[in-house]
């Protein structure tokens, strides 16, 4: 009688059990678990263009003397002297020393061939070639430079690429730009997704204040100052932006 007690007793335990497994599986929701079921908050990302553009206050420019002879060392100090008259106009002018950098000195020699067989004579032609940049900060006096220079023996005048010293406020203009039209856009995209947009939820410049330069036209026709056209000079930057959207 004791065995036969204790065996239903275990069987009503295990029913309870069973009950008790059975009701917490029903409080669960069908399908996937409750994490999956979660949703984060909507939102548009978009990329936002500015541009500004700005007057130049800075020239820089590389002036070259290139000069020949079958003497190498007259050939060296042919060169030597050539520089020293145009760094001292360079002077009177005004320009800073500091703003004066020599950037190329090349000697090297070329064969001399003899014009009735076209067979090196076995005679060598030194070559020198000397460069110098020049920053010149009042690009009112880009012509005058040009000229000085060019009088006082530089035979190459390379790349002249006008600047901005203090690019700070061109940048901050770009900035606003950028943000600017990042909303215009994220207006765009809610609107056609027919959703209304919120408040800004993050935002990141992904690029900032690249500088294109304006390479300056000239004609060098004819004597005196020569005509220089500085142009403008254009900051641009990129924002990415990220609006929260509701339905």
């Amino acid at each position: 009688m004791v065995k036969l007690g204790m065996r239903k007793l275990w069987m009503t335990l295990l029913v309870a059990t069973s009950v008790i497994a059975l009701a917490g599986c029903a409080r669960l929701p069908v399908g996937a678990p409750a994490a999956m079921q979660s949703t984060g908050a909507e939102t548009i990302t978009v990329t936002g263009y500015g541009e500004a553009n700005g007057d130049p206050d800075v020239l820089t420019v590389e002036v070259g003397v290139s000069v020949s002879s079958t003497d190498i060392s007259q050939a060296v100090a042919s060169s030597n002297t050539t520089i020293e008259r145009i760094t001292g106009a360079l002077g009177e002018l005004g320009i800073d020393e500091n703003d004066v950098q020599t950037t190329g000195f090349n000697v090297w020699p070329e064969d001399i061939y003899s014009p009735a067989t076209g067979s090196p004579t076995g005679e060598k032609n030194y070559r020198v070639d000397s460069t110098l940049r020049v920053k010149v900060r009042q690009v009112d006096q880009a012509g005058a430079v040009l000229e000085a220079v060019i009088k006082n023996g530089a035979n190459n005048i390379y790349g002249m690429t006008f600047g901005v010293q203090d690019t700070a406020s061109l940048a901050s203009q770009a900035r606003t730009a950028a943000i600017a039209d990042a909303r215009v856009r994220a207006a765009q995209l809610a609107k056609e997704l027919g959703v209304t947009l919120g408040e800004v939820q993050k935002a990141a410049e992904v690029s900032g204040g690249p500088i294109y330069p304006a390479y300056a036209a000239m004609g060098l026709g004819g004597g005196g100052e020569v005509p220089v056209a500085p142009g403008q000079i254009t900051v641009s930057i990129s924002v990415e932006v990220t609006f929260g959207v509701t339905r």
